[in-house]
């Protein structure tokens, strides 16, 4: 289990950076995807040893890019971008397989989601699902469904299709 894996870790540093690189409460931003282990799996940048721990626990193909593309020549079932909208969804979604997900968790800066709504419409695609996350998408230990989007703070959930 990650938690176990990296408790002590987390402990013997006692740093910020440690917690952010290596809390298990990082992979709960993305429990609602719902990825499974055929998924194929694009995260860029993702700033977390746990994170990408867990996608290679739960799906059996995971690609970590940085913001250059041109190395990639595959599509993929799943794009996650966290805290960052590294492409347009235009070009991420020459990416995507049919009826692939492009993931967003955002900080809770309405601008931003904006933004990234507007280009999932320029691109064709629509957010299927939000959420809230809470208290932030760093150690989300709350997720709240669509419902509850203009009620209290959170950070942001956006899967587009």
């Amino acid at each position: 289990m990650i938690q176990e894996k990296y408790n002590r870790r987390i402990y013997d540093e006692g740093t910020e950076a440690a917690i952010r690189e290596f809390s298990h409460l990082r992979t709960n931003a993305l429990s609602p995807v719902h990825i499974s282990s055929s998924d194929k799996v694009l995260i860029f940048n993702p700033e977390s040893t746990a994170i990408v721990e867990w996608l290679e626990s739960v799906a059996d193909s995971v690609v970590v890019a940085s913001d250059d593309l041109s190395e990639i020549d595959e599509t993929f079932d799943i794009i996650i971008n966290i805290a960052t909208v590294t492409e347009t969804a235009s070009t991420l979604k020459k990416y995507l397989k049919d009826g692939g997900r492009l993931i967003y968790v955002l900080p809770e800066k309405p601008m931003g989601v904006d933004l990234v709504k507007k280009l999932l419409d320029e691109a064709g695609m629509k957010v299927d699902e939000t959420y809230r996350l809470l208290p932030d998408y760093l150690f989300t230990t709350e997720i709240y469904a669509e419902d509850y989007i203009k009620g209290g703070a959170g950070d942001y959930l956006l899967i587009a299709k």
